[in-house]
């Protein structure tokens, strides 16, 4: 259950912790859109007492903060339950994952963290069991509703099962310093530098972020870094793109990468002749 009303500015707290640090540049460019055309999207905030507490929408709270307004149109959350904090987190994530507001580094951090709290709320999903019994099943069911944006949105996304699972990984594999020093970076936006960057162990990533973060900087991305520590010379932007295309290709819907095959018909199919792949 949730409400709607206007609410005081000052009495909303933003907690400590958020996966999403507010980009001021993006704030500012809100606040000049607040002028023009008023708030289109109320922000998400829990009641906590006499005061409020923000869940989600904090570019939106700092662009009224600049826009000198007292008040802020919101919705307020009414959740249940024993494990609030927990479902709450969980809205955050799915909020802005759903305006496509994270970038590589933040996502890899959103499915990381929605992973965790599924583990919460079904401990016997990470401990395993009877994969056949009723249980189970019904975990499953859970399991798949929790990622359901992965389905319902995958064409416009490009998400899959399998980029939810790489993107944990990716994450797992960063140490925390690596973390931390990606944070607000360029070098954040780009998943498949980020998995190349969590191949490595802490030592070697820190090795990486020194070069790229020097000032001034003795390497220009990620891959080129790795590839100077690993005694290869930098790829070509033709090695490049058919990295990038290697990358995506496995990522993208059925239906995508069958569309791409068909752009392409006549070359995958003389290719398929010449190397013989099917008995004539």
């Amino acid at each position: 259950m949730s409400a709607y009303q206007s609410i005081k500015i000052s009495l909303i707290d933003i907690p400590e912790g958020r996966l999403r640090d507010v980009n001021q540049d993006w704030a500012e460019c809100l606040a000049g859109m607040f002028v023009e055309t008023g708030q289109k999207t109320p922000i998400d905030v829990v009641a906590s007492g006499k005061k409020f507490t923000l869940v989600a929408g904090a570019h939106r709270l700092t662009a009224a903060k600049l826009s000198k307004w007292k008040e802020i149109d919101a919705r307020i959350l009414e959740p249940e339950g024993d494990q609030v904090a927990d479902d709450l987190r969980l809205h955050e994530i799915l909020e802005n994952l759903g305006r496509k507001d994270f970038n590589a580094l933040e996502r890899c951090e959103a499915f990381h963290e929605m992973k965790r709290i599924y583990e919460a709320k079904h401990p016997e999903a990470k401990n395993g069991g009877d994969r056949r019994s009723k249980a189970a099943q019904n975990q499953r069911k859970n399991q798949n509703a929790i990622f359901a944006f992965c389905s319902s949105a995958k064409e416009s996304t490009g998400l899959s099962r399998r980029s939810v699972e790489l993107a944990i990984q990716t994450f797992e594999g960063l140490a925390l310093e690596t973390r931390e020093r990606l944070k607000g970076t360029s070098f954040a936006s780009k998943q498949s530098d980020l998995k190349a960057l969590a191949g490595l162990d802490g030592e070697g990533q820190k090795r990486v972020l020194d070069m790229l973060l020097a000032d001034p900087p003795r390497a220009s991305t990620i891959t080129d870094a790795i590839a100077f520590f690993e005694d290869k010379p930098p790829l070509t932007d033709s090695e490049k793109r058919f990295r990038t295309v290697c990358d995506y290709l496995p990522n993208l819907p059925p239906a995508s990468r069958r569309n791409v095959f068909r752009q392409h018909k006549k070359e995958i199919v003389a290719l398929v002749k010449q190397e013989g792949w099917i008995d004539e």
